[in-house]
Parts: C-alpha cells; sequence; structure tokens
C-alpha cells in the first residue's frame, strides 16, 4: 500500500515473479473508471469476489488501498503489510516519466499514461494520498501482521531481493 506512483505495481509484479504468487492489481477493478449506475455496482460486486477469492487462498500478493473493499478483511488475512512512503516529488517524476514515454501501466494509471491529468498532479500534491491513519489503526489490530515501511525506491528494491516466504 502507498500513494500514487509510489511503487505500488512494481513492487507487487517483482514479488510475486520471485515467489511465483498470484498479483492482485487492484486498480484493474477501479469502479470509477466506469459510469455511475448498474456497471459500477457490478464492478464493486466483482472485486469484493475477487478479493475474497485471492486471500483464501495459501500466499498471494494484493497491490492498493481502496479501503472500502474487504480492507478489514485483507488485513486479517495478510502476514505482511508493506507501506511505500515515497516522497512526493518522486512520485510526481514518476508519473511525469509515465506520462511522457507511454509507459503501459496497471488500472487507472493506464489512463494516465496517455494524457496528462493536472487534476491528478494537484491530487498527488494537495493529499497524503493514502490513508495512512486507516491503515496504521487497523494494523495495530491485526496481531499477527507484519508491517514493513519503506521510504525510497532503494529501500523498496533492497526489501525485494531480501525478501523470504515461508509455506
Amino acid at each position: 500500500m502507498g500513494g500514487s506512483c509510489s511503487g505500488k505495481s512494481t513492487t507487487a509484479d517483482k514479488l510475486g515473479h520471485k515467489f511465483n504468487l498470484p498479483v492482485l492489481h487492484m486498480d484493474l477493478y477501479d469502479p470509477y473508471a466506469v459510469p455511475a449506475g448498474a456497471g459500477r455496482d457490478k464492478r464493486k460486486q466483482e472485486i469484493n469476489k475477487v478479493i475474497c477469492d485471492t486471500i483464501r487462498q495459501d500466499a498471494w500478493v494484493i497491490e492498493g488501498i481502496y479501503e472500502w473493499y474487504s480492507f478489514q478483511e485483507r488485513m486479517n488475512a495478510a502476514d505482511t503489510l508493506v507501506l511505500l512512503y515515497s516522497p512526493v516529488y518522486k512520485r510526481l517524476w514518476c508519473y511525469l516519466k509515465t506520462c511522457i514515454l507511454k509507459v503501459k501501466r496497471h488500472g487507472r494509471l493506464g489512463f494516465s499514461a496517455k494524457n496528462f491529468r493536472m487534476d491528478h498532479v494537484w491530487y498527488m500534491i494537495r493529499k497524503k494520498d493514502a490513508p495512512y491513519d486507516l491503515i496504521d489503526n487497523t494494523a495495530k489490530q491485526c496481531h499477527n501482521l507484519q508491517v514493513v515501511r519503506l521510504k525510497s525506491y532503494k529501500e523498496i528494491d533492497d526489501f525485494v531481493r531480501n525478501a523470504t516466504i515461508t509455506r
């Protein structure tokens, strides 16, 4: 979990590849990518089913926050929470690079890769861009949950390189 362009998708893909785990990118199910109405409600039902099916497995990686989707269930089922705190200026650079180079990204950022959106820049600047208080408070209630806090892309790379898994 972390803010926009903090490295969530890349980190999840690297961990999934390293340990041969299924990776769920929650942005792929973003309900706000479809118009309001029955389509959006159906999309919300889909993501909750996919999340429940995923967390029933022995091991998995779920990337994204979306605190309104089975958040407590995900936190209860997880054994490790990787929380990314990349500085906003680095996240903005990543966003700009993604837009300029037309890099294909998961979920909503896939739209951003085609068109630069100033509203997304303002969102990243004005907000913490992730509900860190909610995440921390929920994590404290999950006694078996190890929380790993990473503050730079170098720390993320070191974590992925040194990560181990027990099944």
